[in-house]
C-alpha cells in the first residue's frame, strides 16, 4: 500500500490580549498557493481592465475633441457663407439700385436732347417699378442683373451715339444771327429796291454799318469764299444735314474753302459789295440746295 501525502500546513497564532484565549489557525499550503493565484489573476484582470478601459476613454476623448474641432470649423465656414450671402445680396441690391438710376438718367438725357425716351422690361425686372428692397440674391437674379447690365451697357452706347449726333446736329444748324442790327428785307416776296415790280428775296437782309464782325451762324465747312454775281463778296458754309449757309455783300473775306468754322467764329466784314442799295448782311440759308426761311432756325433758337 502506498502511503498517503501528508498535507503541509501553515500555523498561524493569534494572540489577543490577557482577557482572550490564544487561537491557532491552521492554513493549507496548497490552499495558500491556490488563493495567491487567485488573487494575483484577479489583480491582473483588473490592471488589464483598468489598462483597456483608459485607453478607450483616451480614445473616446480624442474623437471627441476631434468631433468639436469640426464642428468648430464647420460652424466657422457657415458663419463666413452666410456672411458672403449677405453681402452677395446687399451687392445685388445696389447693382439694381444703380441700374434704375442708370435708366432714370438715360431717360434725362434723352429729353435734354430731344430724344423719345423708351421705357421697356426685360425679363422679370422692370426697368420702372423695379422694388430694389426685395432683391434677394440667387443665380436667377444675379443671371437677369448681369444681362440687363449688358443691354444697358449696349443702350448707353447707343444713347451716346445718338446724343452724340444730336449735339452735332444742334452745333451745325445756323441757328445764331451772323449780325445784330435791323432786318430790312425779310424772306419772300418782296417789292423790287430798285423800284420796278417784285422779286423773291431768298433771305433776310440785316443792316449793320460797314466793318461789322460777321460770324458763322453754325458749325461747318467753307465751301465758297470770293465773288458772287448779285452777292458781291460772299462765303458759303456746309453745315451737313443738307443745310448751307449764304453770307453776302461783304466788305473783306476773312476765311478759305475748306477751312472747318464752329459758330460764332469771325468770318468776314460786313460791306455793300455786290447788288445792293445800302450797307447790310444778305443771311441766306438753303435746306438740300433750296432757299428757306432763315426764321425758321433763328427764331427758334434765340
Amino acid at each position: 500500500m502506498k502511503k498517503k501525502k501528508k498535507n503541509k500546513y501553515i500555523n498561524i497564532m493569534i494572540i489577543p490580549d490577557s482577557n482572550h484565549e490564544v487561537k491557532n489557525l491552521k492554513i493549507s499550503i496548497p490552499f495558500l498557493k491556490i488563493t495567491m493565484i487567485s488573487i494575483l489573476t484577479i489583480l491582473l484582470s483588473l490592471g488589464t481592465l483598468s489598462i483597456y478601459s483608459l485607453g478607450q476613454n483616451t480614445y473616446l476623448y480624442e474623437s471627441l475633441k476631434q468631433k468639436d474641432a469640426k464642428i468648430a470649423d464647420l460652424t466657422k465656414i457657415n458663419s463666413q457663407q452666410e456672411n458672403k450671402i449677405a453681402v452677395l445680396d446687399k451687392n445685388a441690391q445696389l447693382i439694381s439700385e444703380k441700374i434704375k438710376n442708370l435708366n432714370e438718367l438715360e431717360d434725362k438725357v434723352m429729353r435734354m436732347v430731344g430724344l423719345s425716351s423708351t421705357k421697356t422690361s426685360r425679363g422679370n425686372i422692370t426697368r420702372d417699378s423695379r422694388n430694389t428692397s426685395s432683391i434677394s440674391y440667387d443665380e436667377n437674379t444675379t443671371t437677369q442683373l448681369a444681362t440687363e447690365i449688358d443691354q444697358k451697357s449696349k443702350d448707353l452706347e447707343n444713347l451716346m451715339a445718338k446724343v452724340s449726333d444730336r449735339l452735332d446736329y444742334l452745333n451745325s444748324i445756323p441757328s445764331i444771327y451772323p449780325v445784330y442790327g435791323t432786318i430790312t428785307s425779310p424772306f419772300g416776296m418782296r417789292k423790287s429796291p430798285y423800284g420796278y415790280g417784285s422779286e423773291f428775296h431768298p433771305g433776310i437782309d440785316i443792316a449793320v454799318p460797314v466793318g461789322t464782325p460777321v460770324k458763322a451762324a453754325g458749325n461747318g465747312t467753307v465751301t465758297y469764299a470770293g465773288w458772287l454775281s448779285g452777292y458781291g463778296k460772299a462765303i458759303m458754309i456746309d453745315h451737313g444735314y443738307g443745310i448751307t449757309s449764304v453770307y453776302g455783300h461783304n466788305s473783306e473775306i476773312l476765311v478759305k474753302v475748306g477751312q472747318n468754322v464752329k459758330r460764332g467764329d469771325i468770318i468776314a466784314k460786313s460791306g455793300n459789295t455786290g447788288r445792293s442799295t445800302g450797307p447790310h448782311v444778305h443771311f441766306e440759308v438753303r435746306l438740300n440746295g433750296n432757299p428757306i426761311d432763315p426764321m425758321k432756325y433763328l427764331a427758334k433758337e434765340n
